[in-house]
């Protein structure tokens, strides 16, 4: 979608700084194409932002007197504002994400409540909403807007209104508005730096060689090194001390192999129980959480959470949300039931567990999984991970992307200035040389395969640091595509962070290894990555995943899962990383089925997540004495009573660090998971001819094959961004109004028996 095929932007405004206050602080400098992270420091942060966000609403005072009912008149006179300070703000965050220090973590806190009250000087402009409605409400000039432009004005509007432009400044209600959002942005802060500080804190070290019996050498070198980190500079992999920590490459891993139930009890408590006491406590700021967000959507109209959050997704409603809850709840039940009898069979007659005087416990289902596993194929994920170094498993994804996208990645250290320009570059320019937040992150260019145009860059950091960076997996925008604003000019390519959680090397040359459920993930993100930086929508407001409803946001990484687990991609890039072998064809097949593996338990632990979250967002309100003194924790375990088939423990206080809903953006969204996994699954089927059920898809007779599927894809899902409604994105890819659930119940294997 070409930028000049817009309506024409209006001339740049001049720059919100000046070359010596950026000379003075180099944060506050958005014009280069990639951050200068090595000028970063972070006494410049409370100042930047002091700075900009004081020249944000001085400069947009001034503006809104003479704003028009033209995209011109209003886009345009907020778009480099709400860049100046996004980026600024974006980039701290980023770094307080992967490079969290006491210093760091003290900015943000200082900085957030000036940010969030510039972005609501702009979103509660009633001159700019009025000049928006209008725009809106004028057939010739709403007409002569192309379609991305128009939803962008919808959802703009949208936007505004749930953030309380109705509202008089000066009122009480006002008052209360801000304050309420000002203090749901501190809580959800200090959530995530809590649940980052108890993972990082905890530690128990083990003297005792026995004690860790089961797990392997690499995880015994693993835990040594997390030893010296907490004080044992002494330690070995053979000798000890050993550290078990919670962050996820060596909790997994524990809690899959130690053979010493009594240390795994230990060690799961410890688990889910972090963050629930002394001054990093979240069981505190939960019931606070949940009251602002409650208080909030009231404030705007709503009895609950959840349908304020449904105005801005893909579901139509709260019924459609728990619909999908059921049925899932109903297809995954029986296998979840089967799965349990086949692991309590597998514990009493194979590793002599006492099963009728002591069914199994929580801390007991990883271990008796993983050994049921390894019982049924003669594999466990240590073996499988000596088939699976990070290096090749990395080049393997960028080679599926090529095959199936015509999209060729590759790492750069250097790059052609500037990189904004579509295709060739100036003649003569000098290559720049961007710098990375950590030596150990990659650079990477993705071009496309067919001509060799660069298309966008990502940046990857992919191993653990759990002394500062968060656990989990993320994908985040760095940049986003967007026109030149005269429409003439070249267009800025996207830039996107990967990041993952891979445990790191452990030194002496030793190439990483992965287990497959980090091979999935990496997959995922990256899959969030291309649907970023292969969009051709040149609005930021639209362009990549900007703007794509959260309920459809992860169709595209959820898509990206289905190909690593194909045996084709396997069998070429899974070799041994000391012997070169391919993977054993056997090893292959049990990993093509493993997505089937006690699937049933799986689902179920989704499904408790995602209706623990909604029922805490929708029925639950915990400022209502009629609850009884019921708490968050509650609702959870009453969740957990239906979706689980062991006895729930009630010393599971995992909400403490659920961040996605109590500090990101998943709160009365986690069906999204699911809801986009119904999507994806579907997708997965129609590119190949519909091996579920036949896609009803139009025919042109240029669509029969896999690969031309695949540029279909590409040229809907992966290029319109949040500029269309994902129906109509859904119906251009598939030929159908809907996708049907039965791909995800088939590729789950609810329908099957037990087992493999």
């Amino acid at each position: 979608m070409a930028a000049r095929a817009y309506a024409s932007s209006p001339p740049a405004h001049e720059p919100l700084v000046t070359a010596e206050e950026i000379r003075a602080n180099p944060l506050l400098d958005i014009s280069a194409d990639f951050p200068n992270f090595a000028s970063f420091r972070t006494e410049d942060v409370v100042p930047a932002l002091e700075l900009i966000t004081k020249r944000v609403q001085e400069t947009f005072a001034a503006r809104e007197l003479h704003l028009t009912p033209t995209w011109e008149g209003t886009f345009g006179q907020t778009d480099d504002l709400d860049e100046q300070l996004a980026h600024i703000n974006d980039l701290v965050h980023h770094l307080h994400s992967v490079k969290n220090t006491p210093e760091l973590r003290a900015a943000v806190e200082k900085v957030q409540p000036m940010c969030v009250a510039t972005n609501l000087r702009l979103e509660q402009s009633k001159p700019l909403y009025e000049a928006l409605r209008m725009l809106r409400d004028d057939p010739d000039r709403y007409n002569a807007l192309d379609p991305v432009r128009q939803r962008v004005l919808r959802r703009q509007l949208n936007s505004m209104e749930q953030n309380g432009v109705a509202l008089t400044p000066g009122t009480p209600e006002h008052t209360q508005f801000i304050t309420r959002i000002q203090k749901l942005s501190q809580l959800k802060t200090r959530f995530a730096n809590n649940a980052l500080d108890a993972t990082k804190a905890y530690a128990r070290i083990v003297m005792d060689k026995q004690q860790l019996a089961g797990c392997s050498n690499d995880l015994l070198a693993q835990m040594a090194a997390g030893a010296r980190k907490h004080g044992h500079s002494e330690a070995t992999a053979e000798s000890g001390p050993w550290a078990v920590t919670l962050d996820h490459p060596t909790y997994g891993p524990f809690m899959m192999t130690c053979l010493d139930r009594a240390l795994r009890q230990e060690v799961y408590r410890a688990n889910v129980t972090r963050a629930t006491s002394g001054e990093g406590d979240n069981t505190v700021l939960i019931p606070q959480i949940l009251a602002l967000r409650r208080d909030h959507a009231e404030a705007l109209g709503c009895k609950t959470h959840t349908e304020l959050s449904l105005r801005r997704k893909m579901a139509p409603s709260s019924a459609a949300v728990e619909e999908l809850f059921e049925k899932l709840y109903q297809a995954a039940r029986p296998r979840a039931e089967a799965d349990l009898i086949s692991l309590n069979a597998f514990a009493r007659d194979h590793l002599g567990m006492a099963i009728d005087a002591e069914p199994l416990q929580p801390w007991d289902l990883s271990y008796v999984s993983e050994q049921y596993r390894k019982h049924l194929t003669q594999y466990d994920e240590h073996q499988i991970s000596q088939y699976l170094p990070f290096p090749t498993v990395l080049r393997g994804m960028f080679a599926v992307t090529e095959e199936l996208f015509n999209v060729k990645v590759e790492a750069v250290t250097e790059v052609p200035a500037p990189i904004a320009v579509v295709g060739d570059t100036i003649p003569g320019a000098v290559p720049l040389k961007p710098t990375t937040w950590d030596p150990e992150v990659q650079l990477f260019r993705v071009s496309d395969a067919r001509d060799g145009q660069t298309l966008a860059y990502f940046y990857g950091d992919f191993y653990s640091r759990p002394e500062e960076k968060n656990g989990g997996a993320w994908m985040n925008v760095c940049r986003s595509r967007r026109a030149s604003p005269d429409g003439k000019g070249p267009v800025r390519l996207p830039i996107a962070y990967l990041i993952c959680n891979q445990t790191p090397p452990q030194g002496n040359g030793q190439v990483p290894l992965m287990k497959f459920r980090d091979v999935e993930t990496l997959f995922h993100e990256f899959g969030h990555c291309l649907q970023h930086m292969l969009t051709t929508v040149d609005v930021p407001q639209a362009s990549g995943i900007n703007g794509i409803e959260w309920d459809f946001v992860e169709v595209a990484s959820q898509f990206m899962e289905n190909f690593c687990n194909e045996p084709g991609w396997l069998a070429r890039v899974a070799v041994h990383h000391e012997t070169g072998e391919p993977m054993p064809a056997a090893m292959v097949d049990f990993l093509r089925q493993g997505r089937t593996f006690l699937s049933g338990l799986a689902t179920l632990r989704q499904l408790r997540l995602g209706m623990t979250d909604w029922a805490l967002h929708d029925t639950y309100d915990p400022r209502d004495s009629a609850n009884n003194g019921e708490t968050a924790f509650d609702v959870e375990l009453r969740v957990a009573e239906r979706t689980s088939v062991l006895p729930p423990d009630p010393g599971n206080k995992f909400l403490a660090t659920f961040s996605h809903i109590f500090a990101s953006a998943y709160d009365a969204g986690y069906y999204s998971y699911k809801w986009s996994e119904v999507y994806s699954a579907d997708a997965y089927s129609v590119i190949n001819g519909g091996t579920v059920k036949a896609p009803e898809v139009a025919q042109t007779g240029e669509v029969d094959s896999r690969k031309e599927m695949c540029q279909r894809y590409r040229d809907t899902v992966l290029s319109f961004g949040g500029g269309t409604d994902p129906r109509e994105v859904w119906t251009r890819f598939s030929g159908r109004p809907v996708a049907d659930i039965e791909p995800l119940i088939h590729q789950c294997g609810l329908k099957e028996e037990a087992a493999l």
